[in-house]
């Protein structure tokens, strides 16, 4: 399906907004699929199934030092 990324893009999206609403925090982690081959052999998924990325889903510990990063940003202006 030529469509296929769109429609994981937008399942990703509504879950993790979902999540949000009902008080959960989310993590998207397209890490994992460089070692696609490592997890699927561990999780024993078929060769004809594909790992698009990780995510996870629970409270997040606002005290946490690494909450604390900002990234930095260049204004709206300079890009559109």
């Amino acid at each position: 399906d030529k469509n296929g990324w769109g429609h994981v893009g937008m399942f990703l999206q509504t879950f993790c907004l979902l999540a949000e609403e009902a008080g959960l925090s989310t993590c998207l982690q397209e890490a994992w699929e460089s070692y696609h081959g490592l997890v699927c052999d561990h999780l024993n998924i078929p060769s004809n199934e594909m790992l698009v990325c990780g995510l996870s889903l629970g409270y997040a510990d606002e005290t946490a030092k690494v909450n604390e990063l900002k990234s930095e940003r260049i204004p709206l202006e300079e890009f559109a």
